[in-house]
Formats: structure tokens, C-alpha cells, sequence
């Protein structure tokens, strides 16, 4: 077991893992949810949609990938 400081806000929690960089639940969370907030005020720069994943310049089906595999169906 490893006690670590997370790097995001300086709390310490316990690891199964010698992280690189730790990061704990509270932070991953936050970063969770701000991988899935859509910002309806920008276009996607390869498809042109509205709505882009927060702090990108891609929507989601350009991000992951949706679009190529919806081609190859």
C-alpha cells in the first residue's frame, strides 16, 4: 500500500499503485465529469456539429471515433 498526495488538490489517500501521478477519487470525478459536459457554443473543427466536449475542439463522434465506424456498418 502506497500514501500519496494528490497533485489536484494536495489531499492524501491510499493506493494499491505507486501512481506517477496521483490523482485521488474526489479529482478523478471532477475529471470524469468535465469529459462529459458538452459546450453547445462551439462547432467540432472535423465535422462542423455544434457541441464539443468541454475545453476540445471535437465533438464526442469525432473524439472517439463514432463517424469511422459508422461508415465501415
Amino acid at each position: 500500500m502506497y500514501s500519496l498526495r494528490c497533485f489536484q488538490c494536495g489531499s492524501g489517500f491510499l493506493s494499491s499503485f505507486n501512481l506517477e501521478a496521483p490523482i485521488c477519487g474526489k479529482c478523478i470525478q471532477k475529471a470524469k465529469s468535465l469529459d462529459s459536459t458538452i459546450d453547445y457554443e462551439k462547432a467540432c473543427i472535423k465535422c462542423g456539429k455544434s457541441g464539443v466536449i468541454y475545453r476540445k475542439e471535437v465533438c464526442h463522434s469525432c473524439y472517439f471515433g463514432f463517424e469511422k465506424k459508422e461508415e465501415g456498418l
